[in-house]
This record gives structure tokens, C-alpha cells and sequence, in this order.
């Protein structure tokens, strides 16, 4: 299994023949992975045979970071994209990635995407949450409804909705330090 950069958009695209349409036909098949704001998505376009145009290209949910791997077996040859997201690979995932990959041919883009995986699970090592018991409503019933309403304004509940805030205004806090962190220690701030 090899990795391949560099096939970032339709004219870059790592193109394969011979790729089945259909139970008869053969057609052409391009792959790149597409990094936007959101993070990197998998894309494939293939050729229809009977027209020679283009379809419509077909693209993945984003993940972080995304690269390309291309696999030969009995003379196929198979791309995949393998890949991290924010909030669900953990660190040992993270670090396989990286040690696996070579950063030097990822864009700016997909390595501040890696510190962002980072500061997530570094942050979450220090947050503890729990479900507690509240009060329960009938929401078919319309007197629930109206207690339900009146609940939610009580002082109680605004003094634990502002505790609730609080509380995600430090984890914020800490999970943008930490990341800013990464920018700093891998040349990426400002960039």
C-alpha cells in the first residue's frame, strides 16, 4: 500500500481505467480528496462510457484530514481514503496517522486540522460529565407543556443554564490555548 498527495482536485485526480460500468462496459474513474474550511472529503467521478461526459462527482462526509491510498491486488488497483475527525479518533489514532503519513506534502490547512485533533482529545482528558435526574413532562398533555415553560424561566434553571455556560466558555478556553499551542510549536500561526 502506498499513500498519494498531491491529487487535490479534478485536474489533479488520480485517474484509473478499466473501471467496471455496469455489467459490460468499462469506463475511466478519477479520486482526489477535496480540503475545504471544514475539513477534507473523498471524491470519485467517473466517465460514462456512453455519452464520454463526466458524472456528476460523488463526495464523501468530511473528516479532518484525509490522504489517498493506493493498493495493487491481482493487477487491480484499489484507492481509499483513510483519514482522522475531530472529536472521534482518539490519540492513539491520531499518532498513527501522523507517524504514517508524510506531513511535509500536506497543505497548511489539513496540519492545523491535526493540531485541532490534538487540543479535542488533550481537552477531553480533563472533562467529566454527567446525566443527573431532572424533572420529567407529558408533552401530549397541555397543562406539562405550560409547567415545562414556566420551568424553564425559573431562577433555578437560569442560574444553571449560566453555570452550564460558564462552564463551556473555560472548556472553549482551554481547548483554544491548547490548540494555539500546536500552531505555534509547528510554524502555523498566521497561516
Amino acid at each position: 500500500m502506498e499513500y498519494v498527495y498531491g491529487a487535490k482536485d479534478f485536474d489533479t485526480a488520480v485517474e484509473i481505467g478499466n473501471y467496471p460500468w455496469g455489467f459490460r462496459l468499462r469506463t475511466k474513474v478519477r479520486y482526489w480528496i477535496e480540503t475545504t474550511n471544514r475539513g477534507d472529503r473523498f471524491v470519485k467521478c467517473t466517465l460514462n462510457p456512453k455519452t464520454n461526459q463526466w458524472c456528476k462527482p460523488k463526495k464523501s462526509t468530511y473528516d479532518a484530514v484525509m490522504v489517498m491510498t493506493k493498493k495493487v491486488e491481482d493487477d487491480k488497483i484499489f484507492i481509499k481514503p483513510i483519514g482522522i475527525s475531530v472529536g472521534w479518533s482518539n490519540p492513539t489514532q491520531v499518532a498513527h496517522f501522523e507517524n504514517d503519513i508524510d506531513k511535509t506534502k500536506l497543505s497548511n490547512k489539513q496540519l492545523k486540522q491535526i493540531c485541532k485533533c490534538k487540543a479535542v482529545n488533550e481537552m477531553n482528558k480533563n472533562v467529566k460529565w454527567e446525566i443527573k435526574p431532572g424533572k420529567t413532562y407529558n408533552l401530549s398533555d397541555p397543562a406539562d407543556l405550560t409547567r415545562m415553560k414556566a420551568d424553564a424561566n425559573s431562577p433555578e434553571e437560569l442560574k444553571r443554564k449560566k453555570e452550564q455556560k460558564d462552564i463551556e466558555e473555560k472548556i472553549l478556553g482551554y481547548g483554544n490555548h491548547l490548540y494555539n499551542q500546536c500552531l505555534i510549536k509547528n510554524n502555523l500561526r498566521g497561516k
